[in-house]
């Protein structure tokens, strides 16, 4: 009892915002987004299931990212773009109609996506920007075996990201569970 009352006693002297844990490079920040940190509503969901408002740090004026699951039937074989039939989140550059994610400002986004393949058979899913790939995964021959990857990638504003399969077939759940999945976000804007 007496060690709980030194570390109050602590706390009280120090403060909150200046306790980190082991590890921490920064300290951590209890306090509520800043007034002059106007809320950006998401963009409404296609299908999907929204998410929170998001806020633009103190000195950002972007906010971007996005989550995407269950890729349509339609382009689940070879050489076509991944197009996905539910917006778990977008707060900002996701175009449900084209499956693809049009950075808002430039900066350093980070992305990452996930599929299975089917029963004996393979895939190689890449991730697309430009029209060029960046980073491939690869889904082995076997039962059901899944593929990941992710990357941190330098982009300008306009800039267009979006997953392309380029061989094979990738497996998508029947029924409603989702298999493939897509997120991105703005890490650093320039």
């Amino acid at each position: 009892m007496a060690r709980l009352l030194v570390v109050l006693a602590v706390l009280a002297v120090v403060g909150w915002q200046a306790v980190a844990g082991q590890g921490d490079r920064n300290p951590v920040n209890f306090s509520p987004p800043a007034a002059s940190a106007a809320p950006v509503a998401p963009a409404a969901p296609a299908g999907g299931v929204g998410g929170p408002i998001a806020f633009a740090p103190p000195g950002r004026r972007c906010v971007a990212g996005f989550t995407v699951r269950k890729a349509s039937p339609s382009t689940l074989t070879a050489n076509t773009r991944l197009r996905f039939q539910d917006v778990l989140i977008s707060m900002g550059g996701w175009s449900p109609s084209l499956s693809d994610f049009e950075a808002p400002c430039s900066g350093i986004y980070y992305f990452s996506f996930h599929a299975v393949s089917p029963e004996r058979r393979d895939f190689t899913l890449q991730l697309m920007r430009n029209g060029q790939f960046q980073v491939t995964a690869y889904g082995s021959r076997g039962d059901f075996q899944q593929a990941s990857n992710s990357a941190l990638l330098a982009l300008n504003q306009g800039d267009i990201v979006h997953l392309q399969l380029e061989q094979g077939q990738i497996y998508e759940h029947p029924g409603g569970e989702a298999y493939t999945s897509f997120s991105g976000h703005l890490v650093y804007e320039f």
